[in-house]
């Protein structure tokens, strides 16, 4: 529109272009995108039609621009908008794929996921540990007070396992009242230290039925003889069998390998 009659398609067609990456930052950036998009588009606006007309010295029609800019700035927002809510649609999808739905915790699948990268990394550099927990006569509290209670049960000890992290590890649940953390560079003292911890926070825990729920845990250290880390997790569940075959509610570390 201000530019000679012989270079109108030619301007019709830059701006079509500047029209692509303003829209896709804003789809696949969402709001950030869309602010990245409104910038782009009003240089482009100022380039291609402001400043030509300063230097001919022809006069702005600012309705026009105008116009071009609202549409800009409804689109890049849309985009943007649009963009934000498949985002988050996205991360709420991997946080049911990856969380717990009863504790909020890790689930089995984030774990192990997570258990394979640490195992690798503690085979090449310093070791790990795991400990893997198991409510102690789970089953009777469950069919004594009910399905609810025991999922409060559940709740009550994945709180426990919440208050007491270290940046690096990683807890979750398991499978039904088993729970595993991850303990990378922490030999089998430290993980002692923290598993002995949490078992004695549970102890004090007081359930909404009056009962006292108890944890028996069992550790293992990664070692050169083990191959993966399922033989790594298979040391704790040996571990663990032996803190329940003692009478539970206490930390049995496992035979170094």
């Amino acid at each position: 529109f201000l530019w000679p009659d012989s270079l109108r398609e030619l301007a019709a067609l830059v701006w079509l272009l500047a029209l692509v990456p303003s829209f896709l930052l804003a789809y696949y950036r969402g709001w950030e995108g869309a602010a990245g998009g409104l910038l782009v588009a009003m240089i482009v606006l100022i380039a291609i039609e402001v400043v030509p007309a300063l230097l001919v010295g022809t006069e702005v029609d600012w309705r026009i621009a105008g116009g071009v800019a609202v549409v800009f700035i409804g689109g890049s927002l849309g985009a943007g908008w649009i963009a934000e809510m498949l985002r988050r649609e996205k991360t709420d999808a991997l946080e049911l794929a990856h969380r717990d739905p009863l504790t909020g915790l890790a689930n089995r699948r984030m774990l192990e996921i997570f258990l394979q990268q640490h195992f690798e990394l503690a085979q090449r550099h310093r070791g790990m540990t795991v400990a893997l927990f198991d409510l102690d006569k789970f089953k009777n509290y469950n069919d004594t007070h009910g399905h609810a209670a025991g999922d409060d049960a559940l709740r009550a000890f994945a709180d426990v396992l919440r208050q007491r992290p270290r940046r690096s590890d990683i807890a979750g649940r398991f499978g039904g009242e088993e729970f595993l953390t991850l303990l990378p560079h922490e030999d089998i003292e430290g993980a002692r230290v923290y598993a002995e911890r949490v078992r004695e926070a549970l102890v004090q825990y007081s359930m909404p039925t009056g009962d006292r729920i108890t944890v028996s845990v069992g550790l293992a250290s990664s070692g050169p003889t083990m191959a993966s880390a399922v033989d790594l997790v298979r040391a704790a569940d040996a571990a663990l069998y032996m803190a329940k075959a003692a009478g539970g509610n206490r930390v049995e570390p496992g035979a170094a390998h």
